[in-house]
C-alpha cells in the first residue's frame, strides 16, 4: 500500500473503494484524518497525520 510512501500531511483521494480500503481509512490506529466528499457516489479523501 502507498501510506509508508506518504509524508506527514501527504493526501490520499480514492473514488470507488473497496470496503476493506475504507475500514482501514476510516481507522484512527492507522494515522489518517479521512472525510468522504460529496462527489458522484462518495470520494474519500484522507490526510496522514502521524
Amino acid at each position: 500500500m502507498i501510506a509508508p510512501q506518504l509524508r506527514t500531511g501527504g493526501y490520499v483521494l480514492n473514488d470507488n473503494a473497496e470496503p476493506d480500503f475504507l475500514a482501514w481509512i476510516r481507522d484512527p490506529q492507522n494515522g489518517f484524518i479521512p472525510v468522504t466528499l460529496p462527489i458522484k457516489r462518495g470520494t474519500e479523501l484522507a490526510v496522514e497525520i502521524r
